[in-house]
């Protein structure tokens, strides 16, 4: 959320006088947990669409395929990395392209397709994965651990 979307404690105390439900800071403290994140996420994955023209999904499923040398069918991989199946079938067709995976028969069911990185994929993402580590390493890094362990117990604690 962009700060010039941010609403003022001010608005919503007003709207608060309607519904008094709304706590205004817990809405501002969201709002600016929000806000940081889509930050800190355009200002990592900036980096890697400049870099290397990976966007969210493809690293998700690059990462996903990186993990599991057997491969995995394309279903999973858009379940897994929360998108379609139509959007997977496009990506592999292009990660097929660029030479980063291959697409074949299922060795157990042949109805069924398989993905799994190539060698240049592989070797891609071990370029990849630990320069992208590194920077979100730096940025934590801002943190003592004992904050890191503080952070992620309050998301966790949010999340669930």
């Amino acid at each position: 959320m962009k700060q010039s979307m941010m609403p003022s404690r001010a608005e919503l105390e007003r709207h608060a006088r309607t519904v008094p439900e709304i706590r205004p800071n817990e809405v501002l403290t969201m709002l600016t947990i929000l806000q940081t994140a889509g930050t800190i996420q355009s200002r990592i994955m900036d980096v890697l669409q400049r870099d290397y023209r990976l966007s969210e999904g493809k690293l998700c499923v690059l990462i996903q395929l990186h993990q599991e040398p057997e491969g995995q069918a394309p279903s999973l991989l858009a379940e897994r990395a929360g998108i379609t199946r139509a959007s997977v079938s496009v990506m592999l067709r292009h990660l097929e392209e660029e030479g980063l995976a291959t697409l074949a028969d299922d060795a157990e069911d042949k109805r069924a397709k398989r993905v799994r990185l190539t060698e240049n994929g592989r070797a891609f993402l071990d370029k990849v994965l630990p320069e992208h580590y590194l920077r979100i390493s730096k940025l934590m890094g801002r943190l003592t651990a004992k904050e890191q362990e503080a952070l992620t117990g309050l998301l966790e604690k949010l999340a669930s």
